[in-house]
C-alpha cells in the first residue's frame, strides 16, 4: 500500500532506502517547509536494536548544531511507524558525484574534506563518533554547501580495551561483519572498527581518509570481491599510491591521506582538528598558487616561482624530500612540517595577490615590485617555522609506537631516551614519577601507557608546552625510529629526527646520536650539547636486553614497589655488570627496604663506575655514595650545590640539600631550598615535608601545618607527613587532630606507627608504662609480617626511653635483642647510647669501636655521636670535665642529635657546679621544641634549669622551673626515679 502521510507531513515522492530505513520527500503542513522523512521498514519495528539505533540516530545528531551536519526537526511514532523528520537537503550525495569514476579536482576534494572534518570536530567535541562516514553519508548542495547525514551509528567515545592477536581478531570481525555484528560500510571501516574493537573519533579519521582517497583516485584505497576479502586488506594490506591514478595530486595532499589511513591508531592524525588543520593549509597555498597563475604573466611567474625555489632549497624538513614544483602545485613536504601561522599567512597573501590584480596592467617596475615581494612571500610559506623550546619549557615523553612486534623495544627506548635527554641542562623531562601522579589525578591508572592523546592531556592539565613522540617500525633486521616533539597546544611540529639502522643492537646505538641531533634543533646551544653528551651506552647500556630489564624495574621503582623492582634491577646487573644507574637504583630500593648493608654495597658498586654515566647522573651516585655510604657530610652538601648549579631546572638537588639543612641546620637555608623544589615539581609530597620540618624546627609550626595541608589538598600523603602533623597536633594540644592521624595511620596499613607515635606521647609526660605498652603492641603487629628492622628499632625507642628516666635494668636486654635483628650503623649508634647513658661501659665499648673502625669518615657520626657515647661514660664516672670537653666539637651541628649534645652537655656542667652554663644548654632545648617536639629531654630540660638556677642561687626561677617540669609530667608514673627525685629537690626549695 503506498504511503500517503504519516503525522502532519504529506509524502511527495520516495528518495531512497539505506540499510534500516527509507527516505522520502515530504511537506510539512503545519509550517508549509519540505523535509526529509526517514522512516524504519516495517518489518524491522519489532528489532528491538534497530529500532534503538534509530532513535539513537536522532537523540545524537539533535544534540549537534553545526553547518555541515544534518538539522534534525523531530522525531515521533504515528501508528507503529518510528520517523525522523529532517531538513531537506537539495543536492546530490557524494556518491553521485563519484559515479562517473573519474577523480575529482583538488580544491573540490579540499573544500568537501575541510567541510566534512568540520562536522565531525564538533561531534567528537561532544563525544560522538559518527563511525559511517562514507559518499553516501555526504549530501553536497548546489552551492557546494556540505551536509553530513546518518549518525545512526554513532555512539559514545569508548575507551580501548585489551588487545588480542591479530589472526582471533580478524576472524572473528569477518564472522561478525557477515552476521551483521559489526557496525559500519566495511570499505570505510578503520582496521580497529572491522575487528570489532572499541572505537574513538580516529576511526572517523580513518573513514574521512578513505572518502578524501576516492575522491583523489577515483576508487576505494581498499577493495576486494567479497567483505571479506575488503576487510583482510584493511588489517593487512597498504593503499596503491594515489600517483598510480592521478597525476595532478601533490606529494603533500597523499601524506597528509596516507598519515589518515596509518594502521596504528598511534601513528594517525590524533584529532580531526589536526586532519582538518592541514587541509586548510594546503587548500590555502593551492589557491594562491592559482590566483598567481591568473593574475602574472608566465615570464614574471617563472621568475617569482624560480627564485622561491632558490629560498625554499636552503631548508631542511627531516625525513622529507625538498623537491619542490612548485609551478605544477606540488610540494614533497608534509602540511603540518610545512605551515604554522596559517592566519598570518593567509593574509599577507590575500594582500600580495591584491597587489599583483592592481599593478598587472601597470608600469614595469611595479611588476617588479610584485614579483619580487611575492618571491619574499612564497619563501617565508614554505620555510619551515619551527619554534624551539625556551629554558622555561617542560616536555613529556610519550611512549614508543613500537609495531616491530618484538618486546625488547617496549619500553626500553624510551627510557633510554629519558636518559640521554636528562643529560641536558637546557632540557626539563617531566619525570615518571610526576607521569604517574598525573594519570592518578586524571582518572586513569598510573600504570597506562601514554599514548599521543594522554600525552597531550597531561600537557594539558599541567600547562606544559611539548611533548615527544617515537616510534620504531622494521622490515626483516631493517628499523626506522622516528622522534617528533610538538606543540601539545597546537599540534604543530617542533622538530623531529629519523634514522634507520640494519641489526637490533643499532637501534639502541644510534638513539644517542639521534637524540642529540633534536636536542638541537629543540633550541639547546651546541656548547652545552657537545659539554653533556656522554654515549648512550656509557650512561645506560649496550645491551638491548640489560636496557629492557632495567626499564621494567624503573616501572615497578616509580609505583614505590620496590620488592617487585629488584630483581629486575639485578638481572639488568647480572647482564651487564658495568650498568652503573643500575646499581644506583638497586641501592636506592635496598635502603627503602630496610636492606642497608646491601644497599651501601651497591652504592659503592655504582661510585666506582660513575665515570660511565652522565654528568647528571653522577652527581646523584657521588652524592648518594657520601651522604649513604662514607657519611662525608661536606663532600655531599657539595656534590648536591655542584648538582644543583649545572642544572638549574632539576628540583631533586634542592630537595635533598633541603632535607639535609634540616637535620643540622640552618633552617632558613632548609626552606630556601625547599620552597624552590616545591616550585619545581609541586607535586613532590617530600619537599612539602621538608620545607615543613624546616618551619617546625624555627617555632613556626602554624606554617608547617598550612603547608602539609596544601599537600594534603593536591592528594600527596606520606607516613612522614602525618608523623609531622601528629607531632604539631601534640605541641598545640590539639586531640582532635592527633586522632585524625591515627586513624589515617590505620587506615592506611600502617597500625605501628600509630602505636609508635603515641607511645612517644605517652613517654613525654612521663608514662613510660603506658608508652612501653604502646610499643608492646606495636611489636607484636610487625611480627606478623616479619619486619626484622622495624622491630629492632621499636626494641631500641623502648631502650632509649627505659635508660633516658633511668630504668636501666632492661636497656642491656633490649639492645642486645635489637642488635640481633639487625646490626645496621642506625641502630648500632641507638644501641650504644642507650648503654652509654646507663653507664653499661662493657656493652657500650665494642659497638663503639666497630662504628669508629666500620665507618672512619663519617661526619656526624665522629663529631656528634661517637663523641656523645664517650662523654656518656666519662659523665657516669664522674669525668665532667673531660665529657664537656669530649662534646665541643658537636657544637658544628648543634641541632643534630635529638636534644642528646645539650643535655648531656648540661649534665657535665651541673657536675662542675657551673650553674649559668648548664641553665645556657638547657634553655637551648626549651627554646627550640620544634627541633624534637616529642623528646622526653624537653620536660627533663625544665627540671635541669630548675637546678641549674637553684644552683646559682636564683630561686624564683628555679621553683618555677620545677613547677613546669611537674606540669608536663603531671599525669607521670609516680615511681620513675627521676620524679621521686625532683620532687624531694623541690621541697627543699621551698
Amino acid at each position: 500500500m503506498e504511503l500517503k502521510s504519516i503525522s502532519r507531513y504529506r509524502i511527495l515522492e520516495k528518495l531512497g532506502a539505506g540499510g534500516m530505513g527509507e527516505v522520502y520527500l515530504a511537506e510539512d503542513s503545519r509550517l508549509g517547509r519540505k523535509v526529509a522523512l526517514k522512516l524504519l521498514a516495517e518489518e524491522l519495528t519489532q528489532n528491538r536494536d534497530r529500532l534503538s539505533r534509530f532513535d539513537q540516530e536522532a537523540y545524537a545528531a539533535s544534540a549537534l548544531n553545526h553547518p555541515n551536519i544534518l538539522t534534525i526537526y523531530e522525531m515521533g511514532d504515528e501508528g507503529g511507524r518510528h520517523y525522523i523528520a529532517t531538513e531537506f537537503v537539495d543536492g546530490v550525495t557524494l556518491r553521485k558525484r563519484l559515479s562517473s569514476g573519474a577523480p575529482m579536482d583538488l580544491l573540490e576534494i579540499l573544500d568537501i574534506g575541510i567541510q566534512v572534518a568540520g562536522a565531525l570536530e564538533e561531534a567528537h567535541a561532544a563525544g560522538i563518533v559518527h563511525r559511517d562516514i562514507k559518499p553516501e553519508n555526504i549530501m553536497i548542495r548546489r552551492n557546494s554547501h556540505v551536509k553530513v547525514l546518518d549518525f545512526g551509528l554513532a555512539k559514545l567515545a569508548e575507551r580501548p580495551v585489551s588487545e588480542e592477536t591479530d589472526t582471533e581478531a580478524i576472524t572473528r570481525a569477518l564472522v561478525q561483519t557477515d552476521a551483521g555484528v559489526v557496525l559500519g560500510t566495511s570499505q570505510y571501516m578503520s582496521p580497529e572498527q572491522a575487528r570489532g574493537k572499541p572505537i574513538d573519533g580516529r576511526a572517523d579519521i580513518w573513514s574521512l581518509g578513505v572518502v578524501l582517497y576516492e575522491m583523489a583516485a577515483g576508487r576505494p584505497p581498499f577493495s576486494g570481491e567479497t567483505k571479506t576479502d575488503v576487510i583482510v586488506a584493511i588489517a593487512r594490506s597498504e593503499p596503491p599510491p594515489l600517483a598510480r591514478f592521478t597525476a595532478n595530486v601533490p606529494a603533500e595532499f597523499e601524506w597528509i591521506v596516507m598519515k589518515a589511513l596509518r594502521k596504528d591508531v598511534e601513528e594517525r592524525y590524533q584529532t580531526i582538528k589536526e586532519l582538518e588543520s592541514d587541509l586548510k593549509k594546503l587548500k590555502q597555498r593551492l589557491v594562491f598558487q592559482t590566483e598567481l597563475k591568473r593574475s602574472m604573466p608566465p615570464e614574471a611567474l617563472m621568475s617569482v616561482l624560480s627564485t622561491a625555489r632558490l629560498a625554499y632549497a636552503d631548508t631542511e624538513i627531516p625525513g622529507v624530500s625538498n623537491t619542490s614544483t612548485l609551478a605544477g602545485g606540488q610540494v614533497s613536504a608534509p602540511a603540518s612540517s610545512i605551515h604554522s601561522a596559517a592566519q598570518t599567512r593567509a593574509s599577507s597573501a590575500e594582500y600580495i595577490v591584491s597587489e599583483i590584480k592592481r599593478h598587472k596592467t601597470g608600469a614595469s617596475i611595479a611588476a617588479v615590485a610584485v614579483v619580487l615581494v611575492a618571491a619574499a612571500m612564497l619563501y617565508f610559506l614554505y620555510r619551515p617555522k619551527h619554534v624551539p623550546l625556551t629554558d622555561k619549557d617542560t616536555i613529556v615523553l610519550a611512549d614508543f609506537v613500537n609495531t616491530t612486534g618484538d618486546p625488547v623495544f617496549d619500553g626500553t627506548l624510551k627510557q633510554a631516551l629519558a636518559v640521554q635527554l636528562q643529560q641536558s641542562p637546557f632540557l626539563d623531562i617531566f619525570s615518571e614519577d610526576r607521569v604517574r601522579d598525573s594519570l592518578k589525578f586524571m582518572g586513569r591508572s598510573p600504570d597506562d601507557r601514554v599514548t599521543r592523546e594522554v600525552a597531550r592531556d597531561i600537557c594539558e592539565r599541567q600547562a606544559l608546552k611539548a611533548m615527544l613522540l617515537g616510534s620504531i617500525s622494521s622490515i626483516g633486521s631493517h628499523y626506522v625510529v622516528s622522534l617528533e616533539a610538538v606543540n601539545a597546544h597546537t599540534g604543530d611540529a617542533i622538530a623531529s629526527e629519523q634514522y634507520e639502522v640494519d641489526g637490533k643492537e643499532q637501534v639502541l646505538r644510534s638513539l644517542g646520536p639521534a637524540a642529540s641531533r633534536l636536542r638541537e634543533k629543540l633550541g639547546e646551544s651546541l656548547g652545552t650539547i657537545q659539554k653533556f653528551d656522554a654515549p648512550i651506552e656509557q650512561v645506560t647500556t649496550a645491551s638491548l636486553e640489560a636496557l629492557r630489564q632495567y626499564s621494567l624495574g624503573v616501572a615497578e621503582h616509580s609505583k614505590a614497589d620496590y620488592s617487585h623492582a629488584i630483581p629486575f634491577y639485578q638481572h639488568a646487573i647480572t647482564l651487564d655488570p658495568y650498568f652503573a644507574i643500575a646499581h644506583a637504583r638497586l641501592a636506592y630500593c635496598y635502603n627503602n627496604n630496610k636492606q642497608f648493608e646491601l644497599s651501601r654495597d651497591e652504592a659503592k658498586k655504582a661510585y666506582d663506575l660513575r665515570d660511565r654515566v652522565s654528568d647528571r647522573e653522577r652527581f646523584f651516585i657521588s652524592s648518594s655514595y657520601y651522604g649513604g655510604v662514607t657519611g662525608e657530610w661536606d663532600k655531599q652538601i657539595e656534590e648536591l650545590e655542584v648538582w644543583k648549579r649545572t642544572y638549574p631546572r632539576d628540583w631533586e638537588p634542592l630537595n635533598l640539600l633541603a632535607n639535609k639543612y634540616t637535620l643540622v641546620g640552618p633552617f632558613e637555608k632548609a626552606i630556601t631550598e625547599a620552597h624552590e623544589a616545591i616550585r619545581l615539581n609541586p607535586k613532590e609530597t617530600r619537599a612539602y615535608v621538608n620545607l615543613a620540618v624546616a618551619f617546625m624546627g624555627l617555632n613556626r609550626f602554624d606554617e608547617a601545618k598550612d603547608i602539609m595541608r596544601q599537600a594534603q589538598a593536591q592528594k600527596l600523603e606520606s607516613t612522614n607527613m602525618h608523623t609531622r602533623l601528629y607531632h604539631i597536633a601534640f605541641v598545640e594540644g590539639d586531640a582532635a587532630a592527633m586522632k585524625e592521624q591515627i586513624d589515617w595511620a590505620t587506615a592506611n596499613g600502617k597500625p605501628e606507627d600509630a602505636q609508635n607515635w603515641q607511645a612517644q606521647a605517652a613517654a613525654f609526660s612521663g608514662q613510660l608504662q603506658k608508652a612501653n605498652g604502646f610499643n608492646d603492641r606495636a611489636l607484636e603487629l610487625i611480627r606478623q609480617s616479619d619486619a626484622r628492622e622495624l622491630s629492632a628499632q621499636v626494641l631500641l625507642l623502648q631502650a632509649t626511653r627505659n635508660a633516658t628516666f633511668g630504668n636501666c635494668s632492661l636497656v642491656g636486654q633490649k639492645t642486645a635483642k635489637a642488635l640481633e635483628l639487625s646490626h645496621e650503623q642506625a641502630n648500632m649508634i641507638i644501641a650504644a647510647n642507650a648503654l652509654a647513658v646507663c653507664g653499661q661501659a662493657d656493652s657500650a665499648q665494642p659497638i663503639i669501636d666497630e662504628l669508629s673502625k666500620r665507618f672512619p669518615l663519617d661526619t656526624l657520626l665522629n663529631t656528634v655521636s661517637i663523641p656523645l657515647m664517650r662523654a656518656e661514660l666519662e659523665l657516669n664516672r664522674a669525668h665532667a670535665t673531660e665529657a664537656a670537653q669530649l662534646l665541643e666539637p658537636a657544637r658544628k651541628y648543634e641541632i643534630y642529635g635529638e636534644f642528646w649534645p645539650q643535655y648531656v652537655r648540661a649534665q657535665a656542667y651541673l657536675k662542675q657546679r657551673s650553674g649559668p652554663q648548664a641553665a645556657t644548654e638547657f634553655q637551648t632545648i626549651i627554646d627550640h621544641r620544634g627541633w624534637y617536639p616529642l623528646s622526653p629531654l624537653y620536660p627533663l630540660a625544665h627540671l635541669g634549669l630548675g637546678r641549674a638556677a637553684a644552683m646559682s642561687g636564683d630561686m624564683p626561677k628555679a621553683r618555677k622551673s620545677y613547677q613546669d617540669f611537674f606540669t608536663l609530667w603531671k599525669e607521670a608514673d609516680p615511681s620513675i626515679p627521676i620524679l621521686v627525685e625532683a620532687r624531694k629537690e623541690y621541697d627543699k626549695l621551698n
